[in-house]
């Protein structure tokens, strides 16, 4: 019996002695561990740095040509052949069409004659004349003989004069049957085919001729930004640059060559012209582009990456690393060049480190740490 109760109490020992080392056990292997130190949020940074920025006036423009001629016959006929291609470079002065001219010449033939027949006339009565003063001295011709020949002198004058008139009117007529270029430039479509009648005055037309160089864009501004264009002036040659329809590729560089003498009240705005001389092709008459007018440069001023600055209520603000603390900073943004845009208050200083990624979780005073510049 003595032995038994032992046993049962060892055996009691033991198990409370398994219980007890378990509990211990488990609880050691899930006592919550201490955070470890942050290391600080990783971010990329870059330098401020000063560079002269350029102040630029965007707008929609559209080029124009510098002259478009429509060619149109000035005589009524018959066009008996068109000498250009659609679409060739034609030089002033260059025979473009031709209109049938048999009809003119043989006028002019006509009138011609009736020319020489009435200059021998005038010659025949300005020797009756010469001879009736020397007969009017020794009383052999009358007064009214001579002077009746006078007027018939001065009318057959007049004759001639008239039918030398005739004649320079034809010839005119005959020359308006070759059609030259008025311009240099590039022809367009044709729009008239040969053989076809075609009347003096007619707005139609054979074709057009633009004078593709120079070019000229022209586009609207604000008239808020007519103090910065005569300023911009008044320092000497404003440069222009057209872009495409995307801002991406430049298309020519210009000089501004006029601003218009009103301002358009129904838009508030001043249309303004400037002049490509060395466009090329790259220009198209009636094609819209992006203008973008130099009125301005700002000489080394603090620039910051454009995504650099984040936009709250209170305005533009930068992240700027200072040792390992994020510091918020107010900037007043101003002109874009490129990727980088100027600081036009003293927010940011030369040699400080802007946060250009990672700022979007940050706080002022957040702990980062620059992984790239």
């Amino acid at each position: 019996m003595k032995h038994s109760k032992g046993t049962r109490i060892l055996l009691v020992v033991v198990v409370l002695g398994l219980l007890v080392g378990g509990w211990v056990l488990y609880h050691s292997l899930n006592k919550p561990k201490g955070k470890p130190p942050s290391m600080g949020d990783p971010v990329t940074a870059v330098a401020v740095k000063l560079m002269d920025v350029p102040v630029y006036i965007d707008a929609l423009g559209t080029v124009t040509p510098t002259r478009s001629v429509t060619v149109v016959s000035q005589v009524s006929g018959i066009l008996s052949s068109v000498d250009f291609k659609e679409g060739q470079r034609v030089s002033k002065g260059q025979v473009v069409a031709r209109i049938d001219d048999r009809a003119l010449k043989a006028q002019l033939a006509q009138a011609k004659g009736v020319l020489a027949h009435d200059q021998a006339v005038l010659v025949n009565a300005q020797r009756d004349l010469a001879r009736f003063r020397e007969l009017i001295k020794v009383g052999s011709v009358s007064q009214q003989t001579l002077d009746t020949q006078v007027a018939t002198v001065q009318e057959q004058v007049g004759t001639v004069a008239a039918d030398d008139g005739a004649v320079q009117n034809l010839q005119v007529q005959v020359s308006y049957c070759t059609i030259t270029s008025p311009v240099d430039g590039v022809v367009g479509l044709r729009l008239v085919d040969p053989g076809n009648f075609v009347s003096a005055g007619s707005t139609t037309g054979i074709a057009v001729i633009t004078q593709m160089n120079p070019a000229t864009v022209v586009f609207a501004v604000p008239e808020d930004d007519l103090g910065a264009i005569d300023q911009a002036m008044a320092k000497g040659k404003v440069d222009v640059l057209a872009y495409d329809r995307n801002k991406h590729n430049l298309l020519a560089s210009g000089t501004l060559l006029a601003l218009d003498n009103q301002v358009d009240t129904t838009t508030g705005t001043v249309r303004v012209k400037a002049q490509f001389n060395d466009s090329g092709n790259a220009l198209f008459p009636n094609q819209f582009v992006n203008a973008r007018l130099k009125a301005d440069v700002l000489q080394q001023v603090s620039v910051v990456p454009t995504l650099a600055i984040q936009h709250g209520s209170k305005g533009d603000f930068v992240f700027v690393v200072q040792g390992n603390k994020a510091s918020l900073r107010n900037i007043k943004s101003g002109p874009v060049s490129g990727d980088l845009t100027a600081v036009l208050d003293n927010g940011v200083k030369v040699g400080e480190q802007v946060i250009t990624e990672g700022a979007d979780k940050l706080d002022n005073g957040s702990t980062v740490k620059v992984v790239s510049q």
